[in-house]
C-alpha cells in the first residue's frame, strides 16, 4: 500500500541530495548493567510495528514520491556487537530510506554495562518524535517482563502532516504570514573547518560538568531566561569570537518544535513538528556574558511574541499548493542552506526511559551528520548531565577544531557567576 509524503519527508530527503546533511537521528543510551537481549530485540520488533512509518520504504522516481509497506526481519533492524569500534561506525552510520527499514538498533556488550544505539531517519521525525519512539520502547520491554508472549501495541498511525499547525492561527493571522512570505536567512560565514584530508562520519561529543549545570539551572531561576537562552549565548560569543566578528551581527538559525502551537501533544503520529528561526546578535567589543544573555533573551522572547517559526511552515505548505509537484523540483535547485546553525533537543525524560531491571545513567541525543563547511551544534540533557554535539564529515583536523570549540563553549558557561 502507498502513503503520501509529507512536505518535510520530502524537504530532508533533500538535505542528502544537495550535499547539507546525511538526514538522520542519533541516541545513545548508556545502562549501569546488562539488558535481556532478547527482550529488547522483541520491544524494537514491537516499536516497529506500533509506528508503521518505521517499516515503510520511500519511493522517489522524480515525481510524487510516497512510502510503501514493505517486511523486514530483525536482523534488517536489529544488531549485538561486542566491541566499541563496531558500535561507534554503527551509531555514526546511516539508515536507507529506499531500503529501509527507517530505524535500526545495536545493543554493545560490554562487562560494565551495556549500551544501545538507535538510528532514526530524519525523514520521518523530529527529535521529539525520536523521543517518543524511545520512550515506548522502553515501555514494552519492560512490559514483556510481565507477559514475554505480548504482540499487541498501540498503533501510532495518524496524521503526519503539519496542517493542524496552521490551524492553531487565526485566518487574519496566517493571511500576514503568507504576504510576508519567509526570505530570512543565516550568514555566509563559514566554521573555520579543515578543507583536506579524506573525511568520514564521525560525532563529537563534550560533556558540561553536573557544577557548570547548575550554575546554568540557577542563573535561569534567578534572572527570568531558560537554559536554551544560556547555551545560545555562550554560543554566540564563541563564534564571535572564532569567526573574528566582534561587533558585528551573527544571523544562524535555531529549530523550534512547533507543537508548542497544538493543546493536544498527545503522541499520535510520528512526524517532523520542526521549523528554524534566524536569530540575530551583535557581540560588542569588551561586553561580558550577562550583557550577551540580555540580548538573546530579549531576541527570543520578541520571537515568541511573533508566532516563532510558523512563517517557515506556512511558506512551505504556500509553496507546494502554488507550485503542485513542480515544487520539489524547484527546492532543490533553490534550497541554500545556513552554514551555521544550533539545535536545542532537550531533555531526555529520566523517568520515561525506565527499563525494566536495568538503569540508564545517561543519553544523549544529536541531530544528523553534516557534509563540510556545514556546521550545527546540538545540546541535549539527561539527569542534569548536558552534553555538546557536533556530527560532522570531517577529518583529524575538524576533530582537533571542533575540541578547541568545546573547551571554548565550556570557558563560557563556566565564567557564569
Amino acid at each position: 500500500m502507498k502513503y503520501k509524503a509529507e512536505i518535510f519527508d520530502k524537504f530532508f530527503f533533500l538535505y542528502d541530495k544537495t550535499g547539507y546533511s546525511d538526514h538522520q537521528l542519533h541516541c545513545i543510551l548508556y545502562f549501569n548493567n546488562h539488558l535481556n537481549a532478547e527482550r529488547i530485540k522483541k520491544a524494537a520488533a514491537l516499536l516497529m510495528k506500533a509506528v508503521p512509518i518505521l517499516s515503510r520504504v520511500y519511493r522517489d522516481y522524480g515525481g510524487e514520491p510516497y512510502w510503501e509497506d514493505a517486511c523486514f526481519s530483525e536482523i534488517d533492524f536489529f544488531t549485538i556487537v561486542n566491541d566499541t569500534k563496531d558500535f561507534e561506525r554503527f551509531t555514526f552510520s546511516r539508515t536507507d530510506e529506499a531500503a529501509g527499514p527507517q530505524l535500526k538498533v545495536c545493543l554493545l556488550r560490554q562487562p560494565e554495562g551495556d549500551s544501545l544505539s538507535l538510528v532514526m531517519n530524519h525523514m520521518v521525525c523530529d527529535a521529539v518524535g525520536f523521543k517518543e519512539c524511545l520512550y515506548l520502547l522502553s515501555e514494552i520491554y519492560s512490559d514483556l517482563f510481565k507477559n514475554p508472549d505480548a504482540i499487541s501495541v498501540p498503533l501510532i498511525d495518524g496524521d503526519r502532516s503539519f496542517k493542524k499547525i496552521g490551524k492553531a492561527l487565526s485566518l487574519p493571522a496566517r493571511m500576514k504570514i503568507y504576504l510576508r512570505g519567509y526570505k530570512d536567512r543565516g550568514g555566509e560565514y563559514e566554521f573555520p573547518f579543515s578543507r583536506s584530508g579524506d573525511t568520514s562520519p564521525f560525532i563529537a561529543f563534550f560533556e558540561i560538568k553536573r557544577s557548570t549545570y547548575q550554575k546554568i539551572r540557577n542563573l535561569c531561576a534567578g534572572n527570568h531566561v531558560t537554559v536554551n537562552d544560556v547555551v545560545l549565548t555562550a554560543f554566540v560569543r564563541v563564534l564571535s569570537g572564532m569567526l573574528d566578528r566582534d561587533g558585528e551581527e551573527l544571523a544562524f538559525p535555531i529549530m523550534v518544535d512547533m507543537r508548542r502551537y497544538l493543546r493536544d501533544k498527545s503522541f499520535n503520529a510520528l512526524t517532523n513538528l520542526t521549523a528554524n528561526s534566524i536569530l540575530r546578535i551583535t557581540v560588542t567589543p569588551g561586553e561580558n556574558f550577562d550583557q550577551t544573555l540580555e540580548k538573546v533573551n530579549a531576541a527570543m522572547s520578541k520571537k515568541k511574541l511573533e508566532n516563532i517559526g510558523i512563517d517557515v511552515l506556512l511558506t512551505l505548505e504556500w509553496q507546494f499548493k502554488l507550485y503542485g509537484k513542480k515544487t520539489y523540483s524547484l527546492l532543490e535547485k533553490a534550497m541554500d542552506n545556513p552554514k551555521i546553525g544550533m539545535t536545542n533537543i532537550g531533555v531526555l525524560d529520566a523517568k520515561k526511559l525506565m527499563f525494566k531491571d536495568s538503569s540508564v545513567i545517561n543519553a544523549v541525543m544529536c541531530g544528523s551528520i553534516k557534509y563540510r563547511p556545514y556546521f550545527q551544534l546540538s545540546v541535549s540533557t539527561f539527569k542534569d548531565i548536558m552534553t555538546l554535539c557536533v556530527n560532522l564529515y570531517g577529518d583529524d583536523n575538524d576533530r582537533r577544531i571542533l575540541t578547541d570549540f568545546f573547551l571554548l563553549m565550556e570557558y563560557e558557561l563556566e565564567s557564569i557567576s
